[in-house]
């Protein structure tokens, strides 16, 4: 079984764009649309089918407001063999990387 790897918002700059990644936005899609990590797709939290279809070949990423939502779904993805990681401290982590630039 896949383990569940936990990545920070520094790392997840090498995933952006890789075409063997998916970076899954798990917030609402209003949150989504104000702002989110570029070349991220939108699945509600709630949405467990389209979360569980998404291919295992993938690495999947998933991130929400702060961390612990996207951390829950990682570790269920895992458990059902999903190459998944989690973003810790969400959107948030991300935002407060990009302003040390």
């Amino acid at each position: 079984m896949p383990e569940l790897e936990m990545i920070s918002p520094y790392m997840l700059e090498k995933y952006l764009y890789r075409k063997d990644t998916l970076i899954i936005d798990l917030r609402s899609k209003e949150e989504y649309k104000k702002y989110h990590v570029p070349g991220a797709r939108h699945i509600d939290y709630e949405d467990t089918a389209a979360l569980f279809s998404l291919p295992r070949s993938m690495i999947i990423i998933l991130y929400c407001e702060r961390g612990a939502s996207s951390l829950a779904r990682a570790k269920e993805m895992a458990a059902k063999g999903y190459r998944v990681k989690s973003l810790t401290g969400g959107i948030h982590g991300f935002r407060e990387r990009k302003r040390t630039w």
